[in-house]
């Protein structure tokens, strides 16, 4: 006959009929099982009850219900509002593909399942979350290691370790509280791009609709104001044909900004946006422009007023409109830093 056992503290065997737990006390009525058994009359064969007879606490994989879902779906919830925040970019933009609201959505469910109960509900969660840890792992798979990629796995572990056999009381406690804490560190570690991904993979992007630009910042660069360019760099005041954003990773003293200007072509060009730069420009350099820049454009040095140096790419699109992208270090060294206006200038597209 198969035996029962309790589902908070493992008491083994449940006396037939009972109620409680005889050793903890853990209450039996809300089990499908118990309520099957008790509603039988006393003066029939039991056959049938002890063939239909269950572990109320389930096995490690194929348990079925949970005495306890509350802490569970509560963990699933928050996870679920933490993957929401990191697919709408409203903290902070991983570039994640638009499916990543699926993962919204599987949380969502899987709490409301373990919440009515019934059915193989923990196998349901238990095969959701393993999904949940895949996909997680896939987004992260260029910075594993970065702790917004870490807290997000860690969130899916937790959820997943509570779905697993029935846990007791130190457990699901524990787990709501350290799944809940994992839930706003992921949530906070989104919305601090310096925490979470400087030098880590995490990347802001820049858009401007109005004037078909996409910029797309190496790891660790964000969005500046005005006020936090200057005096290292000066960004112009937008016109009613043009505007700039200014970006650059104040840590190692890079700052820059780009500009594009409908119609420039028939105006002072490249020429006038140096003067509203009010750098100097130097020697033209062999380094290549970035695409987005068009076949024609010019790459030279430039030094700001503020006594920065770095490089001036300009160039004039088949559409007449006048693109500038400029990048300087703050500790002018007398040689040009290449490389950071490469980086910034290969996320650079323009529609």
């Amino acid at each position: 006959m198969p035996q029962t056992l309790c589902p908070n503290c493992g008491h083994s065997p449940i006396p037939r009929g009972a109620s409680a737990c005889p050793a903890c006390g853990e209450p039996f009525d809300h089990l499908q099982a118990h309520k099957k058994v008790g509603r039988m009359r006393l003066d029939r064969p039991m056959v049938e009850a002890d063939d239909d007879a269950t572990v109320f606490g389930g096995d490690l994989v194929t348990s079925a219900v949970s005495a306890h879902p509350g802490p569970a779906a509560g963990v699933l919830l928050a996870s679920a509002a933490a993957w929401f925040l990191r697919a709408s970019g409203l903290l902070g933009s991983l570039e994640d593909p638009q499916w990543t609201y699926g993962l919204v959505f599987l949380d969502a469910v899987l709490a409301l399942v373990l919440v009515v109960n019934r059915g193989p509900a923990k196998g349901m969660a238990q095969v959701g979350l393993v999904v949940q840890l895949l996909a997680t792992g896939w987004l992260a798979r260029h910075a594993p290691l970065a702790p917004v990629h870490v807290a997000y796995l860690l969130l899916g572990g937790l959820a997943l370790a509570m779905v697993v056999g029935e846990p007791g009381p130190v457990r699901r406690y524990l787990g709501l509280g350290l799944g809940l804490g994992a839930a706003v560190a992921s949530v906070g570690l989104l919305a601090l791009p310096a925490v979470g991904g400087a030098g880590a993979g995490a990347r802001q992007s820049l858009v401007g609709n109005e004037l078909g630009y996409r910029l797309e910042l190496p790891a660790g660069w964000g969005q500046l104001t005005r006020e936090q360019l200057s005096p290292y760099l000066v960004l112009p005041a937008s016109t009613l044909h043009g505007g700039g954003v200014g970006f650059g990773d104040a840590a190692q003293g890079r700052y820059g900004l780009l500009w594009v200007e409908r119609g420039a072509a028939k105006g002072a060009g490249c020429k006038g946006l140096l003067q509203a730069l009010g750098g100097t420009l130097g020697e033209p350099l062999s380094l290549p422009a970035p695409p987005a820049l068009g076949s024609r454009a010019t790459v030279s040095a430039l030094r700001t007023p503020g006594g920065a140096q770095g490089t001036l790419g300009c160039g004039v699109l088949a559409d007449g409109r006048l693109v500038g992208l400029a990048v300087v270090a703050s500790q002018a060294s007398g040689v040009v830093d290449e490389t950071a206006f490469s980086m910034v200038g290969a996320g650079l597209a323009l529609q």
